[in-house]
């Protein structure tokens, strides 16, 4: 064999090496194993986003309801009837301090929740509405700022402390959760405080 066709066989051989090098880094460089892909991501778990509804007209039904149950219980034990106004508040403070309402009675606790709502909204009917509030902890009848996802949850209020035997304040649950809406109330001017509805005792 002469010395010119061995030199062409090592450049053939060394072409061919080279090119199956180039072969196998461009392969690593884009195998799927370095490629992140949807597939390959970790599955999270889907997070319920807040949706505020209007009421429906089985809420509203049963609102009535609860306002009326309230005020016959009122009637009969303390001789009081519902006014929505601050009114309200004394009379729900009498309701539980009495010992009318069972502890395990949720039903007429909620209730008595539904009517405090509905001195919030007497107090401040321009900024709050009654809403449907819905999140992944399930859904909730909720006193809201209107066009906003702040709200209140004035139906549990009181029962989250009868439940557990606790003689509730009505007035002081009343003026915490007002303040918790501050930034959304209307004001007096010359800084004189929060302009209510609602007339209060000099």
């Amino acid at each position: 064999m002469s010395q010119e066709v061995i030199m062409n066989h090592i450049k053939f051989i060394a072409a061919i090496t080279l090119l199956c090098s180039a072969s196998m880094g461009f392969a690593q460089q884009y195998t799927p194993l370095n490629v992140v892909s949807e597939k390959n991501k970790a599955p999270t778990e889907p997070q319920k986003e807040v949706t505020i509804k209007n009421l429906g007209w089985m809420d509203q039904n049963k609102m009535e309801q609860e306002i009326a149950a309230v005020n016959e219980l009122a009637q009969t034990k303390i001789g009081s009837t519902i006014r929505r106004d601050l009114s309200d508040l004394q009379l729900l403070q009498r309701l539980a301090d009495g010992s009318w309402i069972a502890r395990d009675d949720y039903e007429t606790q909620q209730a008595m929740g539904v009517v405090l709502g509905n001195v919030m909204l007497a107090d401040f009917p321009t900024i709050f509405e009654w809403k449907v509030y819905e999140d992944k902890m399930g859904r909730s009848r909720a006193i809201c700022v209107k066009n906003t996802s702040e709200c209140l949850f004035p139906v549990t209020m009181l029962s989250r402390r009868m439940e557990v035997n606790s003689r509730p304040d009505v007035k002081k649950i009343y003026d915490d959760a007002i303040m918790l809406m501050e930034k959304h109330l209307p004001k007096l001017p010359y800084g004189g405080g929060i302009m209510y509805r609602l007339p209060r005792q000099k």
